[in-house]
């Protein structure tokens, strides 16, 4: 995967939240964004969005792993922030809120995980283990439920012990930041 993209309704709060809270790099500041035939930018969106939309901010991220992340804000006609009280969720002051405790995806491995609501309301997955070490190593024949993954031969002890360290400090953090349910 090259890159995933959500829309927020304000780009800049997202930026400084996915980059203080995820540690995101920032790639590509806001750019505001006509959309018509005047810019090659301008063209591809008028594809993909109905005539309606007349502007849009974009900007691009990374995370740890170089995955990149795109951020859209439609600015005409303006995204509408839905009525929380009619969720089932409230937002935390910091603009988050954690969902569930730290996870143990599968038993007897290292891979946990914790979820989060950012300040937009998009669901956060955060893996204590890259993507692809995840599920390089799954047995395809056994469903979530059961299990299915292995430590890797490749890895020392020592690193995968230094990985679980770091993963629990990334996790820690996210629950400082995002609070308790």
């Amino acid at each position: 995967m090259n890159h995933i993209g959500i829309s927020v309704t304000d780009i800049n709060a997202a930026l400084t939240w996915y980059r203080e809270v995820l540690g995101f790099t920032i790639l590509v500041a806001p750019v505001d964004v006509i959309v018509d035939n005047s810019t090659d930018m301008g063209i591809l969106l008028s594809h993909m969005y109905p005539p309606e939309m007349k502007r849009v901010k974009m900007a691009h991220m990374t995370a740890g792993n170089g995955v990149g992340f795109e951020l859209f804000q439609f600015i005409d006609p303006p995204t509408q922030r839905p009525n929380t009280t009619s969720f089932e969720y409230s937002r935390a002051e910091t603009g988050g809120k954690q969902l569930s405790p730290v996870l143990t995806v599968f038993p007897g491995e290292i891979y946990q995980a914790v979820y989060c609501l950012d300040p937009f309301g998009n669901l956060v997955e955060v893996m204590a283990t890259s993507y692809e070490r995840q599920m390089s190593n799954r047995d395809p024949n056994v469903t979530s439920q059961g299990g299915g993954l292995t430590l890797t031969s490749r890895s020392s002890k020592s690193q995968q012990h230094a990985l679980v360290d770091f993963h629990i400090y990334l996790l820690t953090l996210i629950v400082f930041v995002c609070g308790l349910r």
